[in-house]
């Protein structure tokens, strides 16, 4: 645990919509969980200042709340989570220490007590995914108090001290509980900045065919050209047309727009980041609409990102249509590329 300096700055990043991603957690600790595509959007971070926190504390806060509310924790979770690196780290993602212990990362946690690797543990999300995965665990975490439902997550050696709420007494995890409103603090500051934005989500989006069937038209088949890994990569998009839109989601039925086409080209055997910005960079670049392929990856501003930054990222079907998991109201749909394109292009990348 260490105390450090807090200061009044801010932050200031792409997108941010924190929407509460439906995981069902049970046992241990999945230490793989990026693997499995369930952390949140490197680019998806709060707006504007936080207050008392560094742009670093801020960034660093934003990513523990949205890893919570990907992984099911909700704001809850979220809060505890918070309170907890607010206490070992002062949200400040720690390195190696002399007379730590080999406690690492904003939640402390030590490779030789089972918390995963030391490169985990100084990732933000995944040290985030594995305490929150431990808190999941627990049956009873939302019914007993959130500094005893942290402490049973963290056995920490500081465990009874002092209690702001019980008059000067101890109690089980009291040290956590002594931060427990500073957290509420900081988590009611994100959710007012980062409830302003629909994260990756895409503006002006009107289904190209029957709404029905969620805007892929009648008669449409995968293009007799594309190759196998680009028709893989179809195929499971357009078996995912329909499901919903959740900010940080990556199936098996609820995506953001990365997470979709993350998975989609997964089938193929293609690895891509779970971010817009990342797969801007991804395959090869296109020159142009007249140069695509099927299963190219589009990327467009969306509603919160830039030309030079995009926010949104759909597949190319052929056909002239686009597929993406669109936004909250309409989920996965097909639209037409002018319809997609029509706030601006950012770029086009062939993975094939």
């Amino acid at each position: 645990m260490r105390a450090a300096a807090k200061l009044g700055m801010g932050i200031a990043a792409a997108c941010g919509a924190l929407v509460v991603g439906l995981v069902t957690l049970a046992g241990g600790i999945d230490s793989s969980v990026a693997a499995q595509g369930r952390l949140a959007p490197d680019g998806c971070v709060a707006h504007g200042p936080i207050a008392t926190l560094s742009s670093a504390q801020a960034a660093n806060a934003e990513s523990v709340v949205a890893e919570a509310e990907v992984l099911g924790a909700g704001e809850r979770g979220a809060q505890i989570a918070l309170m907890v690196a607010d206490t070992e780290s002062s949200l400040e993602n720690l390195g190696p220490e002399l007379g730590n212990d080999g406690s690492l990362g904003l939640f402390q946690q030590r490779a030789a007590a089972g918390w995963g690797t030391p490169s985990e543990e100084q990732d933000p999300r995944a040290a985030t995914g594995m305490f929150i995965e431990r808190l999941l665990a627990i049956a009873d975490w939302q019914s007993i108090a959130p500094w005893v439902a942290a402490q049973e997550v963290q056995n920490s050696a500081f465990n009874g001290t002092a209690s702001t709420s019980n008059g000067g007494s101890t109690v089980v995890g009291g040290n956590y509980e002594a931060n427990w409103d500073v957290a509420g603090t900081i988590l009611a500051d994100l959710a007012v900045v980062a409830g302003t934005t629909g994260c990756g989500a895409e503006s002006g989006a009107v289904p190209a065919g029957p709404v029905s069937a969620f805007g892929l038209p009648l008669g449409y088949a995968i293009p007799s050209g594309a190759t196998p890994a680009e028709a893989l990569a179809i195929s499971y998009a357009i078996s995912k047309l329909g499901d919903a839109y959740v900010w940080g989601a990556a199936g098996p039925d609820r995506f953001d727009c990365s997470g979709l086409t993350m998975m989609a080209w997964r089938q193929a055997g293609v690895t891509l980041a779970h971010y817009t910005g990342d797969q801007l960079h991804e395959g090869t670049a296109v020159a142009g609409y007249g140069a695509i392929s099927p299963g190219d990856l589009v990327l467009i501003p969306g509603s919160s990102g830039t030309l030079a930054s995009p926010g949104h990222v759909g597949l190319y079907i052929g056909d002239g249509l686009v597929l993406s998991a669109t936004d909250p109201q309409q989920g996965v749909i097909v639209v037409t590329w002018a319809n997609f394109t029509s706030g601006g292009l950012s770029g086009i990348r062939h993975l094939g």
